[in-house]
């Protein structure tokens, strides 16, 4: 079959990796296309928590992006319902309607004359100095870069990696927004392996949800019923937490496609748009993305170390004592969002 159209780079995937990469080099004059199987603005249930690094990060990427967004100063953290501790945060969190973000920073990218195609793309062949991607329309594109921003159960990941797992399974709901304006965390040693509950209070509504090693639609119920929230319609999402798969000069993975969630709490938007960033420098300057995005893979490689020991005994046992302490709480907490993100 004949290639319909050339372009420089192709991104699958239009949420927040995929929209910011390809605004990124559109703005530097690398001919693009961002194809994504979604009609926008859609669905996406998630706490849309932008920690600040995330957003001082997005406005420096984005100068003129304007998003609303709920401003939340204050935590709450329930240890084993043993050890509770309220404290604010030094600078805000904005929690926003990803469905309303994402299509935002869509439009920014189509606002600098960014081409976006819903469709989905079905197969990947490599030839000497191109790839080309077919789509379900029947439309073949040759480039020179393909990124993967495709999320958790990435097309593009499991071309470079067919036995790739989906990771961990997060469990969400939305509820009647309520009066507060304080993000909830429950971690408890009865969840299994890296578990946790939260509330985030978003723009128009709240968004709680709930994960563990093993969690089922079940579990989620109960935690529910624990917390008193009427179960309604609810969701759930893979977050893909690996790093292992082949690196490709050509082929680039991204944002949850290339498993840079959190690996202690999945909180993903920092690294999607960071990871954006550094794709797009490494195909402007020519670079291997595995140069340009280094200190990226090997945070993921500490991170891991970090979810083993967070979710230990001896680590519930620190973090009840230093709740008793709301201002050593306060500093940890801050000092760790300045680095990042939660926990």
């Amino acid at each position: 079959m004949e290639v319909t159209k050339t372009t420089e780079v192709v991104i699958v995937g239009a949420g927040p990796a995929g929209s910011v990469c390809g605004y990124l080099l559109r703005k530097s004059g690398v001919d693009c296309i961002v194809i994504d199987r979604a009609k926008f603005p859609r669905e996406k249930i998630c706490a849309g928590g932008l920690t600040p690094k995330a957003w001082h990060l997005l406005e420096e990427l984005m100068p003129d992006i304007q998003y609303d967004y709920n401003t939340v100063n204050r935590l709450h953290v329930d240890v084993d319902g043993e050890r509770t501790c309220d404290f604010d945060i030094a600078e805000p969190i904005r929690v926003v309607r990803r469905k309303v973000f994402d299509h935002i920073l869509l439009q920014q990218y189509q606002s600098i004359g960014g081409e976006f195609l819903h469709d989905t793309m079905t197969q990947i062949e490599e030839e000497k100095d191109r790839i080309i991607v077919t789509l379900r329309s029947g439309m073949r594109i040759a480039c020179r870069y393909l990124v993967g921003a495709d999320g958790s159960n990435s097309r593009v990941r499991h071309y470079l990696k067919p036995d790739t797992d989906l990771g961990m399974l997060i469990m969400e709901q939305y509820i009647k927004r309520g009066n507060s304006t304080t993000i909830d965390i429950k971690v408890s040693q009865k969840y299994e392996g890296a578990g946790y509950y939260f509330r985030f209070p978003n723009t128009d509504v709240d968004v709680v949800g709930f994960s563990d090693e093993h969690t089922t639609p079940d579990k989620f119920r109960q935690v529910l019923q624990e917390q008193g929230i009427e179960e309604a319609s609810f969701h759930g999402a893979f977050v893909y937490l690996s790093s292992d798969y082949p690196l490709h000069d050509h082929i680039i993975l991204i944002g949850d496609a290339g498993g840079f969630a959190n690996r202690t709490t999945f909180e993903g938007l920092y690294n999607a748009i960071a990871t954006a960033r550094n794709a797009s420098i490494a195909i402007k300057e020519n670079r291997p993305f595995r140069e340009v995005n280094r200190s990226t893979f090997g945070k993921m490689k500490r991170e891991v170390l970090v979810q083993k020991f967070f979710y230990s005994r001896p680590a519930f046992f620190i973090i009840k004592r230093i709740c008793r302490f709301p201002k050593l709480a306060a500093a940890c907490m801050n000092l760790k969002l300045q680095h990042e993100g939660f926990l």
